[in-house]
């Protein structure tokens, strides 16, 4: 009678799935400070769409090891399934109840259609334009016209957006995915390209920022628009030049590109953005890469530009008067810690800025990256709450 051969693929294939399983819900639940560990919280960390992809393969393998009588990989295939149902369960209900305390509908249709999807390319409508020239470069936006009608006798609120990547990555091509969403609600969206590391310093981004803003404010009419009506929106490092963009109106520190009269926003919107350099250095799991990327931008250490070094904080620009102003930060975030965003609310508060913080629980840096997923929609409920507390 013939031997029956083991199944030592199987076998190795449960066994390996069974230690993703357990690193992944040590990432998710162990604050390991290193900045390895911080920068896989990108697309681990509250990522319930991996932790749902391996809840599937591991159910599934389990079965099929069932099936064929694998006695080792059964098991490590069931640890898989167990831990991942429960990374699984534990958020998304979380999640549910944040948004139910907040009184934001979540729907589950929209996390299956859109949970796994970063969003589409270009839209359709988009036009790019130039809205400043720095010795001989373009500085580039693009402009989604709003969807539907104007509000009569005023024009359609704007948003200016301004991505993230610690002032050295990124482009305009970030802010597609929240610039659909907000032109299907009425708004004209101006996502924007600033000067980047090493070709920038701590005055050019704001600046940059504040010229977009200047630019759409004197464009107006041509986009039909009002310019009254204007919102700034960043994350990470965009919700950083956000705030300072929003908050330095009229100081000669922070001149804007190119000149304009009026650089003024209704509103601010910071995803997790940095707030006060010391607190996040002190505070984030990766304390090296803040430094690295602190130092890059203000062009040397706290203690080589101290001047820099505090003018460069949002938190140190909070007087009576500002914008209205929103943000947004994942209770989990390991690069950027959420302190940065109750800081920011204390201050505003002392200063009697209206201003609102939610710390959405299960959430890490880029919680948004994926559409759909339950801290986004959270996310968009708390901005049109926002935006209709704070209109115009």
């Amino acid at each position: 009678m013939p031997r029956r051969r083991r199944p030592w693929l199987l076998t190795t294939a449960a066994v390996l799935l069974g230690l993703v399983a357990v690193l992944v819900t040590v990432v998710m639940t162990v604050p390991i400070g290193t900045t390895a560990t911080a920068l896989i919280t990108l697309g681990v960390d509250g990522a319930q769409e991996v932790t749902l992809v391996l809840l599937v393969a591991g159910a599934g393998l389990a079965l099929l090891a069932w099936r064929r009588r694998a006695r080792v990989a059964v098991p490590a295939a069931g640890v898989c399934a167990a831990l991942m149902l429960v990374m699984t369960a534990v958020p998304a209900v979380t999640l549910w109840r944040t948004a139910s305390a907040l009184g934001v509908h979540v729907s589950l249709g929209d996390y299956l259609w859109h949970g796994l999807s970063p969003g589409s390319g270009r839209p359709k409508d988009a036009r790019t334009l130039v809205y400043a020239r720095v010795d001989g470069v373009a500085l580039e936006l693009d402009y989604l016209p709003a969807h539907g009608a104007a509000r009569a006798g005023a024009g359609h609120p704007a948003v200016v957006y301004v991505h993230g990547g610690g002032w050295k990555i990124g482009s305009r091509e970030d802010g597609y995915p929240w610039g659909r969403w907000f032109t299907d609600r009425g708004y004209a969206v101006f996502t924007i390209d600033y000067r980047l590391l090493p070709h920038a310093d701590w005055q050019t981004g704001p600046g940059d920022v504040k010229a977009a803003v200047g630019f759409v404010r004197d464009n107006a009419a041509r986009f039909g628009i009002d310019p009254s009506d204007i919102t700034l929106f960043g994350e990470s490092a965009g919700g950083h030049l956000a705030l300072m963009a929003a908050y330095t109106q009229g100081d000669p520190l922070f001149p804007p590109t190119n000149p304009h009269a009026d650089t003024s926003v209704r509103t601010v919107i910071n995803f997790y953005g940095t707030t006060d350099f010391d607190d996040a250095l002190a505070h984030s799991t990766a304390p090296g890469l803040i430094r690295d990327a602190t130092r890059a931008y203000i062009g040397g250490t706290r203690e080589q530009q101290p001047a820099r070094w505090y003018a460069s904080s949002p938190l140190r620009h909070v007087r009576p008067g500002l914008p209205a102003t929103l943000s947004v930060h994942g209770q989990d975030d390991r690069l950027i810690p959420p302190s940065q965003a109750h800081l920011l609310d204390e201050a505003l508060a002392r200063a009697g800025v209206p201003h609102r913080s939610v710390t959405l629980p299960w959430a890490s840096h880029l919680f948004d990256l994926t559409r759909g997923n339950p801290a986004t929609q959270i996310a968009g409920g708390v901005i049109e709450r926002f935006e209709r507390q704070n209109a115009r």
